[in-house]
């Protein structure tokens, strides 16, 4: 068993999405519009040469000793992997030979392929401006797992059986959190009395609808104060929240929570940019958002310090709830 090098560090996305990383963020357009899947990450790939004619198994982890690997089953001397965090360094082997090493490179969002789910990644791996870093496989912004047909009158799975099985066994997802409104006609929304994740029994549900508008922060506070109560338990990690196509909804509890964190304000947006490479409809840019406006506007200095006192003065989320956010979700 002969297994190939694999030269570091491996960069995790596609030529388009590293040419947008390495732009300015008024040129999103350029490599992405809105309406064409490209949101998944570039796989990783692992070849071997063995005279074993198949039936391999492979085992992926981020420890030396190869404990809690990933496993895979495959009949041929080569396999892809998706999801790897970013910045990770990986050990690999095929049937116990000694393991091959690489490096992931260390370039945020860290882009998620979850079958029958669309603009998915990691909030984590940005920098934040005192020098830690936010802590990746915590919290994940999605689109819709389910969504209701009008014409059967019912919810209808939109996430694959093989997707589930990446949102709880790979990502270990321990609480869904749902922003989208009751009662909307759109096709892509619940209907009301929703109250049961569409990964089952182990995941937690929860209904934090928000009201889109130029301040969605006064429209939703109830909601608001809900979700980060949620976030405050380090019981309720690993989290999932989403709206419909994980863009503006999304988005905002995205903005508000990166922010909170100490990210800084162009990888913010450059977050929210990358909704465009997902098949979600058409071209959103960040800058119109009502809330990107009202939130420059607020007075203080840092953005941080402008949505820190949005949540507290204005949500009444308390500060000690705010801390204890801050403190799991940074390093």
């Amino acid at each position: 068993m002969k297994l190939h090098k694999i030269n570091s560090p491996v960069d995790l996305h596609t030529p388009a999405q590293r040419a947008f990383l390495s732009d300015g963020i008024e040129n999103c357009e350029i490599y992405a519009d809105g309406t064409a899947a490209a949101d998944a990450p570039s796989p990783v790939t692992l070849s071997w040469e063995s005279e074993k004619p198949g039936g391999f198994t492979v085992k992926v982890s981020e420890n030396a000793d190869l404990s809690d690997p990933l496993v895979f089953e495959t009949d041929v001397c080569s396999l892809t992997v998706f999801n790897l965090r970013i910045g990770a360094r990986c050990y690999w082997t095929v049937d116990g030979a000694p393991p091959e090493t690489f490096v992931t490179a260390d370039a945020p969002p860290r882009n998620l392929r979850i079958e029958g789910v669309m603009n998915a990644r990691d909030l984590g791996g940005w920098k934040t401006v005192d020098g830690k870093r936010v802590k990746q496989g915590l919290v994940f912004r999605t689109s819709a797992f389910d969504c209701y047909s009008e014409s059967e009158r019912k919810m209808k799975d939109l996430v694959t059986p093989a997707g589930k099985t990446t949102l709880t066994d790979l990502l270990g997802i321990r609480t869904e959190i749902d922003l989208r409104r009751d009662h909307e006609s759109e096709p892509g929304f619940p209907p009301d009395g929703k109250t049961e994740s569409t990964l089952g029994e182990g995941v937690r549900y929860l209904r934090c609808p928000i009201l889109l508008g130029p301040e969605n922060y006064l429209n939703s506070v109830d909601s608001l104060r809900r979700l980060f109560s949620t976030l405050a338990d380090p019981d309720n990690y690993p989290v999932a929240y989403h709206c419909a196509v994980g863009a503006d909804r999304t988005g905002f509890v995205s903005y508000l929570l990166l922010a909170l964190l100490g990210a800084g304000r162009e990888d913010i947006l450059r977050d929210y940019l990358f909704t465009n490479f997902s098949e979600q409809g058409f071209y959103r840019p960040p800058i119109n958002r009502g809330y990107v406006v009202a939130i420059d506007e607020t007075p203080g200095g840092a953005l941080r310090d402008k949505v820190r006192r949005i949540l507290t003065e204005t949500i009444g989320i308390p500060g000690e709830t705010l801390d204890r956010i801050v403190a799991f979700l940074t390093e």
